[in-house]
């Protein structure tokens, strides 16, 4: 059971620790969030969510006298080979969903939302926060908790439990949820915590969060219940869903689509083929478990 009150302190210090960083950060700016989501307040409040789950991660490092590379994040790794393939990977799963709706008749798109200097802003500016997205959450959800609850139970038990954790805090804590978002979100986490244990480290996973949120949110424009079932108003291209939700997502986006299940499937298959263990594993005890 320590293991399972490590991440239960671990997870209550890194949001409480976010919580605190908000109010100090919003009141000390005198800052007013817009209605809806914006670039420039999810900058604010990713950057936030990633320092304090980054500070919660090198606390836990210290107090178990380890490196914060044991829990998935060597930094000699940062921001290379792995996490481009997983923005390969995160770029291509969205973008094969929405062109199974787009050859069912379901979705089009009509050219380009923004243009020139605008267009070039908006992409910089959401990749920034989408990186930051993709740093938060999989440290939040597979970077020690994975780690320290694989110790306790064993991988298989802290992938799960995680996973459905995952899932369940979209269903319960966005508006005009569904069973099928929930469950392709929790899917998702179970592929991202299975790619963690197969190269040994959470690299692939952050790049393939922020490529999947940035493909679906920013570059196709797909709804999303966190921003009152809307797309984002500065998204770039001119994406049409005229389809049904259960092929497009509705309100919910495309990761809502019965076409992330095909997806997720094959995301499994070819990770397993992709990442075949290899003799060594690595410091990352999730590897070796």
């Amino acid at each position: 059971m320590k293991y399972l009150g490590r991440f239960f302190l671990f997870a209550i210090g890194a949001l409480a620790l976010q919580a605190i960083l908000e109010v100090l950060v919003i009141k000390g700016l005198h800052y007013e969030p817009a209605k809806g989501w914006t670039a420039s307040d999810l900058l604010l409040s990713e950057a936030i969510g990633f320092l304090a789950v980054l500070v919660a991660t090198l606390v836990a490092a210290r107090l178990e006298h380890r490196n914060i590379g044991s829990y998935g994040v060597p930094l000699r790794a940062a921001f290379g080979r792995r996490w481009w393939e997983g923005m390969l990977w995160g770029t291509l799963a969205p973008l094969a969903a929405f062109a199974l709706s787009v050859a069912v008749g379901a979705a089009r798109v009509d050219g380009l939302a923004l243009h020139g200097a605008t267009l070039l802003k908006a992409a910089g500016l959401w990749l920034v926060v989408m990186i930051l997205l993709g740093l938060f959450e999989e440290l939040l959800f597979r970077g020690y908790p994975l780690e320290v609850l694989t110790r306790g139970f064993g991988f298989r038990p802290a992938a799960l439990f995680l996973s459905i954790l995952f899932g369940a805090l979209h269903y319960f804590t966005k508006p005009m949820e569904n069973w099928v978002d929930a469950t392709t979100v929790g899917l998702l986490g179970l592929f991202l915590c299975f790619t963690v244990r197969l190269t040994g480290d959470l690299w692939f996973a952050i790049g393939f969060h922020t490529a999947f949120d940035y493909l679906a949110l920013n570059v196709l424009g797909a709804p999303n219940t966190g921003n009152e079932g809307k797309p984002l108003a500065d998204h770039f291209l001119n994406t049409r869903f005229t389809g049904p939700d259960w092929i497009t997502g509705g309100p919910r986006g495309i990761e809502a689509s019965v076409w992330m299940f095909v997806v997720i499937a094959a995301l499994f298959v070819a990770a397993a083929l992709r990442f075949r263990k290899r003799p060594g594993g690595s410091s990352f005890s999730i590897r070796n478990s």
